[in-house]
């Protein structure tokens, strides 16, 4: 399995939610934080693609008029 690096910049209050997490469950804020992101992938893989299939189907001759593109 290749390994990457990834630094991110947090805000604080994130930090400390993390922090507090790693602390009741005794695990690294590294640890928690990958977990987090490990169970959150399901759920915005398929928000992500649905919504993508549905911006995909608009066509000229199904966008409401109402919508402004900026032209």
């Amino acid at each position: 399995m290749t390994i990457r690096k990834l630094t991110l910049e947090i805000s604080e209050s994130l930090y400390q939610k993390l922090a507090h997490i790693a602390n009741l469950n005794e695990e690294s804020i590294e640890h928690t934080a990958i977990w987090s992101i490990l169970t959150s992938l399901p759920y915005l893989t398929t928000k992500a693609e649905k919504l993508k299939g549905m911006l995909d189907n608009i066509t000229d001759e199904n966008l409401h008029s109402e919508i402004d593109l900026g032209n």
